[in-house]
């Protein structure tokens, strides 16, 4: 796992962000393509989407903190964002890699401690407080309805996160982490998915609790199984042999090669 170099809530101070330079009509373009107002009635809510922040964070701002309470829950409309935990020998603990299209910070914004949010590329944001998702939901039901949704990817992400690291072999670990990589930031290419974001090996550690050189290990293993390859420094995933890794502990066993061949980041 990543050493922490500073205690994270003292960078919150550093405002790395700034407006997002869009007239009007633009924000709430931008805002309606998000999920969470999804087949809204616009003419009910045009007040309050006027009046919500968009704003434009370079890579590395932090959102939120578990310190501040209540904080603000964030809307992605581009880029993406990370969230993670410290724990207390002083390392970061990748939690969640959150992609265009995704929130976060319910729990902050709710009063209930949280986690650390930060921007893990330049990416365009919405800032919501408590009142305006309440006044959102009250003028117009289907918001609740949509955050539902939201509400439960988000909650079978982290299942599949929590699946792999409690499973034992390493090798099945990674690729049931890989999976539900694939389910929210992988993109289509036939029968494969590919990760467009560059995850690293050092990523990918960070989530699972392990070391890095664990995942250069186990991550050639599944190469040698055929199950990822790498082309131009990006992941790309064969869901189905990765199926078959998770639910058969002996299945690398019985069709690996005889040598393991670790990858590079690229």
């Amino acid at each position: 796992m990543a050493a922490v170099a500073q205690q994270p809530w003292a960078v919150a101070s550093q405002d790395r962000s700034r407006p997002a330079v869009m007239d009007a009509r633009a924000r709430r373009s931008r805002l309606l393509d998000h999920p969470l107002l999804h087949d809204v009635r616009t003419d009910r809510l045009e007040r309050i989407l006027d009046g919500i922040a968009v704003k434009q964070v370079e890579r590395g701002t932090q959102l939120n903190t578990p310190e501040v309470t209540p904080g603000l829950m964030y809307l992605v409309l581009s880029g993406r964002l990370r969230a993670y935990q410290v724990t207390a020998d002083g390392h970061e603990l990748l939690l969640e890699l959150i992609p265009e299209g995704g929130f976060d910070g319910l729990l902050s914004v709710a009063g209930k401690r949280g986690h650390f949010t930060e921007a893990d590329e330049e990416s365009l944001v919405a800032s919501l407080a408590l009142p305006t998702l309440e006044r959102l939901i009250s003028l117009e039901p289907r918001v609740a309805m949509n955050l539902l949704r939201l509400i439960v990817e988000r909650m079978e992400g982290r299942e599949d996160h929590l699946e792999a690291v409690v499973l034992h072999d390493p090798t099945q670990q990674l690729a049931r982490q890989l999976l539900a990589l694939g389910e929210t930031l992988g993109r289509k290419r036939g029968t494969r998915l590919a990760l467009t974001p560059r995850i690293t090996h050092q990523m990918l550690a960070d989530m699972l609790g392990v070391r890095r050189e664990t995942v250069t290990l186990h991550l050639g293993r599944l190469t040698d199984l055929g199950a990822v390859a790498v082309e131009k420094g990006k992941l790309i995933l064969d869901p189905r042999i990765l199926e078959k890794i998770v639910g058969d502990p002996d299945y690398a066993r019985r069709h690996e090669q005889d040598h393991v061949r670790p990858v590079t980041d690229g």
